[in-house]
């Protein structure tokens, strides 16, 4: 079915590359893919031996009442059934156990990818199906890997072999059975077209329901603030019922395979048996051959059940390879390039030359846009929401490419830079602050598993965060579930302000981080911040203009350009774009 399925549906060099691909995973499981190879054919061809030995019971042994050779070929018999028995569990043991592995093999390497695609990649993807690719695609792959191997060589080598002994038996019988059988084979091939095109639209429909669902989990607490239970709840269903009609359409095409398979079967023993039974009313056939030619003919009729059901198997599997391939030849950014050869040893001077940046699909936010920073300077930015902020920021951290200009420090440009060292010296704390479901301790030693437990104490101390999490029932050890969910949004922002005392980076980002804290917590919190700033150039994202009043410069950005910069005071003098934001926080 799978031959017929590529032939028919795909062209030569689809079928070259799904045989590359399949070439490959092979290989690195050579020596399991060659233990069910060999198993598989020695366990076909025991199954061939025991309807000739019960012919020969029939035949030869029978006429003559019990012998010491009829219980010589039923010992015979039994040791096949047992050494296949045997066989048969070692294979499927390997077979599924070598699925397993490359699958896991696989989710390892797209995992492994998607952590290497650039920001710009996640800006567009939908978490639920990356998801769904990464767990349900590749777990249908993983089966599919075991399948292919056992049951082509187990079907290909029974129905052979059966149809060869068929035509021994009778080849007048078997002339009739094969052209039912070619007849059967044809019709099989519209409904294998069909079932593929429906398990790829299953696949694409069951991400969508799967990033559906994780969405409406993720902002459960806005959707109950929001009262908006029936909405996500509709929303899911319109999901699933996308789902649904695609699934009762497979239904349909695999019901009508099944169902096909099975009454194509009795037809089939009907027919062996009525013309079967006519050539031995004329002599042409005896009743030992007819039994034999029946034994092969269910022989036969198994592997058309495997193979229907391998059908199935590889449709799934194979629309789960399309959207494996799909992502994994989606490319990786730069962040790997062999052209980061450089490493920062130190970081301080920053230099934004002619930047031109807007994100995919809309309009340049930065044009020819120049900005340089000292050594040790504390720079303040401000603005109106979409004035460029946080995407400079993220620029300085090299997460988005540039479209024209170059970024760099200490007079090096960041694309040279590696950028495990990059991010080593640069620090970044924002308002949306994301904290993993583990405990206190491991969250603030994120990125510094080496840290000890006195530095990860000192650093919450730092971050006026000691006291709180001693408190906690476990202190340090205390699990704070997912995002942090058991902590209010001040003391998470503090922990994640911990974590980046503990990294001790040369350039400190500061987007916002203090928006999320009470009065009385901000002001402790501007303390630790000086002392954390000391001897490091420091830019600072601000809503509250309190925050970088003291700041050595302050920039007011407008549609990506420098509207205003100078200090705190001389600004206010302008009485320009920044005293206006002043009088409105004020007022």
């Amino acid at each position: 079915m799978i031959f017929i399925e590529l032939i028919d549906k795909e062209g030569f060099f689809m079928l070259k590359e799904r045989l590359k691909f399949f070439a490959e995973i092979y290989a690195a499981h050579k020596r399991a893919f060659s233990f069910v190879v060999i198993g598989s054919l020695i366990g076909a061809g025991l199954g061939l031996l025991s309807p000739m030995l019960i012919r020969h019971v029939m035949d030869e042994l029978l006429p003559h009442g019990i012998s010491a050779e009829m219980f010589l070929t039923a010992s015979a018999l039994l040791t096949i059934y047992a050494a296949n028995y045997f066989l048969n569990y070692k294979v499927e043991v390997v077979g599924r156990g070598m699925g397993a592995k490359i699958e896991f093999a696989m989710r390892e390497k797209l995992f492994r990818h998607l952590l290497r695609m650039g920001y710009s990649f996640y800006d567009n993807a939908q978490s639920g199906q990356l998801l769904s690719r990464l767990v349900n695609d590749i777990a249908e792959v993983g089966n599919l890997m075991f399948a292919i191997p056992h049951l082509l060589i187990t079907c290909s080598i029974t129905m052979l072999g059966s149809v060869a002994l068929l035509f021994y038996l009778n080849w007048q019988l078997a002339t009739i059975v094969t052209a039912l059988l070619l007849f059967k084979t044809f019709t099989t091939i519209k409904l294998n077209g069909d079932m593929k095109k429906l398990f790829m639209k299953a696949r694409e429909n069951t991400g969508n329901l799967s990033g559906q669902i994780a969405e409406s989990l993720q902002g459960i607490r806005l959707v109950k603030i929001f009262s908006c239970e029936e909405k996500e709840l509709d929303k899911m269903l319109r999901a699933g019922e996308n789902l649904l009609s695609i699934q009762e359409m497979s239904f349909k095409t695999v019901g009508k395979l099944h169902g096909g398979v099975e009454f194509f079967s009795n037809v089939m023993n009907l027919t062996i048996i009525v013309l079967g039974g006519m050539l031995i009313t004329f002599g042409l056939m005896k009743i030992s051959d007819l039994v034999a030619f029946l034994l092969y003919m269910m022989l036969c009729m198994r592997p058309v059940f495997q193979l229907m059901m391998l059908t199935e198997v590889y449709q799934r599997g194979m629309a789960g390879v399309e959207r494996y391939r799909e992502l994994m030849n989606l490319p990786e950014s730069d962040e790997l390039s062999a052209e980061r050869v450089a490493k920062l040893e130190t970081a301080s001077e920053i230099e934004f030359s002619h930047v031109n940046f807007g994100y995919e699909g809309s309009a340049q936010i930065f044009n020819d846009f120049n900005l340089s920073i000292a050594a040790g300077e504390h720079v303040g930015i401000v603005g109106m929401t979409g004035g460029g902020k946080t995407t400079l920021c993220e620029l300085l951290l090299g997460m988005y490419e540039l479209d024209g200009g170059k970024i760099s420090i200490n007079g090096r440009d960041i694309k040279t830079v590696k950028t495990e060292s990059l991010r080593k010296e640069i620090g970044m704390i924002q308002q949306d602050t994301f904290l993993f479901s583990a405990s206190v301790k491991d969250n603030i030693a994120y990125g510094r598993e080496d840290a000890t437990d006195e530095e990860i104490i000192e650093a919450a101390k730092l971050a006026e965060a000691h006291e709180f999490i001693s408190d906690l029932p476990n202190g340090y050890d205390t699990f704070i579930g997912e995002r942090g969910v058991k902590l209010s949004g001040g003391q998470k922002q503090r922990i994640a302000i911990a974590r980046m005392f503990l990294r001790n980076p040369k350039i400190l980002i500061l987007d916002e981080a203090t928006s999320a804290l009470d009065n009385e917590t901000e002001r402790q919190i501007q303390r630790a911040m000086q002392k954390l700033s000391e001897n490091r150039t420091t830019i600072t994202v601000a809503h509250r203009l309190a925050t970088i009043r003291n700041s050595n410069r302050i920039l007011v950005l407008e549609h990506g350009t420098i509207a205003e910069e100078g200090t705190h005071e001389n600004l206010m003098k302008l009485r320009g774009v920044y005293y206006n934001l002043s009088s409105n926080a004020a007022a």
